[in-house]
């Protein structure tokens, strides 16, 4: 093993450059070396050269689903199979990975082009004539893949459309929707316990250790530390490093936009991110929480608002990738949890060398795509206090997400309100959030404090109405014009108000 001395100013801190054996990964139970390997391909690309062509670009931006994929992961502390978009998966992410494409489901067909063993997903597709011209089919059947095999998890509500949750990720062309639902609704949860089945077996099999490794090619390098201060070192002894989590942002520039970054610090290896847990404090939730771990958490009782808000949030393949301080780094206008977090007065733990310090959501934001986490510092968790309610009065936590879909689509306008009521129905506090409405997620502060002392109806929140109609100066894009965007930011808070006025 060699490593690599840190420039000046940096302590000298000894940096892995490379590992012995070298990184590789599972594909189809086959071990790929990613020795020499470009940390930019992808998944997808390493797929394909592998020989496995279900694997399909459709998008290159993780929303049509044609290259969905399956792996097995720890997923709120068990083994599990999460769809994931492979266009959006770097191989610096891969070390120790096992993934597996349509191609593993069943045998080889035979020479009169028979296959023997369909394996039941694969089966309910075809009896049921989910396949048109074929091109997204194996997506669906590995998003179906990982439904086949996860249980529901004890004592969480069903969801309410288990088809359309299983299948947001998959885009069909051919509009044969249908049968595919039919299947989802069928297969999900179905292959847990079979027995004899290899795939659930394997399940039961430890996760192997994520230790650190680096993949290396020829002017790129992508570390993966295991520890929050590897990781703090790594930043420091490579300052032009890009930091990545799950990737589904910098993927979309590596995929879609070609973008090449002279290193990586990838920290899906450092499991002291990946915490969630509640004292008398609040509730913290670790940076490298998936989303998709944080939906199975959340519930209208732990956390109603992020609850309300979590079904919007890009489709299942993304939010297993998706984390929640990757999110709130992207520091995105329209992120959708942000507004949440502001909404929740939540603060972000951020770490240094030198110690933590935690700092207000509503101070994180510095700028478009800026927020304060220093140059040497990582973001930690982000940290919600726990509600406090007058006696006798009650808490609103309201959300709504205005895009032209309403799952996988960037938002045109997002909201998250919180309004405490006392017991005679007065607002004694208030935090209406927005995204999509200013360079950074934002408050409105004039109107926050209007409403205070005002009561929670239609009349008693016209003057605050009046002055959160003058909040904002949103911008006019793709998505929408400024005079839309405008009524949205008023209209919102009006559709709070009617749902929520009358306890």
């Amino acid at each position: 093993m060699s490593v690599r001395e840190a420039g000046a100013g940096s302590s000298a801190i000894p940096v892995r450059t490379r590992t012995a054996p070298p990184p590789s990964f599972t594909l189809n139970g086959t071990a790929v070396s990613l020795e020499g390997i470009d940390p930019h391909e992808t998944l997808l690309e390493l797929a394909r050269g592998q020989g496995y062509t279900s694997v399909k670009e459709g998008c290159a931006e993780g929303d049509c689903g044609a290259c969905t994929v399956a792996v097995r992961q720890t997923f709120a502390r068990g083994s599990t199979y999460r769809a994931v978009v492979s266009c959006l998966t770097l191989a610096g992410q891969l070390s120790g990975v096992e993934a597996w494409t349509a191609e593993a489901l069943s045998p080889a067909p035979l020479p009169d082009g028979t296959v023997e063993d369909l394996h039941p997903l694969q089966a309910a597709i075809a009896d049921g004539g989910g396949t048109q011209c074929g091109y997204c089919t194996p997506g669906f059947a590995m998003s179906l893949f990982a439904a086949y095999y996860t249980a529901p998890r004890p004592g969480a509500a069903p969801e309410g459309d288990p088809a359309g949750e299983v299948l947001a990720g998959n885009l069909c062309r051919c509009t044969g929707y249908r049968a595919l639902r039919e299947a989802a609704t069928a297969l999900a949860g179905a292959g847990v316990g079979r027995s004899g089945d290899p795939f659930w077996e394997r399940l039961a099999r430890p996760m192997p250790p994520h230790p650190s490794v680096s993949v290396e090619g020829r002017d790129v390098i992508a570390f993966r530390p295991s520890t929050i201060d590897e990781a703090i070192q790594l930043k420091i002894a490579h300052p032009e490093a890009r930091i990545v989590a799950g990737a589904t942002d910098v993927g979309v520039e590596v995929s879609r936009g070609g973008r090449r970054f002279p290193a990586f610090i990838m920290l899906g290896a450092v499991d002291q991110l990946r915490d969630i847990g509640r004292d008398d404090t609040g509730l913290r939730i670790g940076a490298g929480v998936t989303i998709a771990e944080l939906k199975v958490w959340v519930s209208p009782v732990t956390l109603p608002l992020v609850h309300r808000l979590l079904p919007w949030f890009g489709s299942r393949q993304i939010r297993n990738r998706a984390t929640v301080g990757g999110n709130l780094m992207t520091a995105s206008p329209v992120g959708d949890l942000s507004v949440a977090w502001l909404a929740l007065d939540a603060k972000a733990v951020v770490q240094a060398r030198t110690g933590t310090r935690t700092v207000p959501i509503s101070r994180f934001f510095t700028g478009y795509r800026q927020t304060v986490v220093g140059p040497n510092e990582l973001l930690m968790a982000v940290r919600v206090p726990p509600v406090v309610v007058p006696p006798g009065g009650r808490r609103v936590e309201w959300a709504h997400k205005v895009a032209r879909r309403d799952r996988v689509d960037i938002s045109t306008v997002v909201a998250a309100f919180t309004v405490t009521l006392n017991d005679r129905g007065v607002v004694t506090d208030a935090r209406l959030a927005y995204g999509g409405v200013a360079p950074v997620p934002a408050r409105a502060a004039r109107a926050e404090s209007a409403l205070v002392g005002a009561s929670w109806d239609a009349d008693g929140t016209a003057a605050a109405r009046a002055v959160l109609a003058t909040e904002f100066a949103p911008i006019d894009d793709v998505r929408a014009s400024v005079s839309y965007r405008a009524r949205l930011v008023t209209n919102l808070f009006d559709r709070c108000v009617a749902e929520t006025s009358a306890p």
